[in-house]
């Protein structure tokens, strides 16, 4: 295991900044504050590989108008939700990888993501799972402005992000393109992807390690 490199290749890089129609950034980034359904992170991301979800709370992250000066690619990032459907920075982010443009279960080489730009004291845990949900590789590093969190190994498929002081918010998502671990030839989904078929396959990916 491996941290990445600084500059690194990327085949994707997630700055929240243009999200796609229907995801609206939330208008509170304050803990505790409803998110609306419609600021609800799930697939919408799925056509570059990445499905985002909260480890015990909701099957959901939230995209989160931060502010500038907050946001290190503009105003937007990401943050947790509890169970109730509240922004709780306390839960573990977890960020799944899929084969661009379906539900395919993918893996990459090398993944990060950067915390806020206001930093607290207090450390980011992180770490990478294979489809298995085998632990493949860790790191702690501190809670700095724009800190960068990153890993690299082969077969990453699910990456997670805990915040130890309960503060971070998250940006800037950058990972090698994923890939069928097996080989074969993903079927595409249908073009409209109901909620509740997302929320069960992201239930049981997670479920798998809980």
């Amino acid at each position: 295991m491996l941290l990445a490199m600084a500059g690194a290749t990327r085949a994707a890089v997630i700055d929240f900044e243009n999200p796609p129609a229907g995801l609206v950034p939330n208008g509170s980034y304050i803990a505790g504050t409803a998110v609306s359904a419609n600021a609800e992170l799930t697939n919408q991301f799925e056509n570059l590989g990445a499905i985002f979800t909260t480890v015990g709370g909701s099957p959901f992250a939230a995209l989160i108008d931060l502010g500038t000066g907050h946001a290190v690619s503009g105003t937007n990032g990401i943050g947790t939700v509890d169970k109730n459907g509240n922004l709780d920075y306390t839960l573990d982010l977890d960020i799944f990888l899929v084969v661009p443009g379906t539900l395919t279960p993918a893996v990459t080489d090398s993944i990060s993501i950067q915390g806020d730009e206001i930093s607290i004291p207090g450390n980011v845990v992180f770490s990478a799972y294979d489809v298995n949900g085998n632990l493949l590789g860790s790191g702690t590093l501190p809670d700095t402005p724009g800190g960068t969190y990153a890993l690299s190994d082969p077969g990453i498929h699910e990456f997670r992000l805990h915040s130890t002081s309960g503060t971070v918010a998250y940006d800037n998502l950058s990972f090698d393109v994923p890939t069928n671990p097996n080989g074969a030839s993903p079927v595409p989904e249908p073009t409209t992807v109901w909620f509740s078929g997302l929320a069960g396959a992201v239930i049981f990916m997670w479920k798998r390690k809980s």
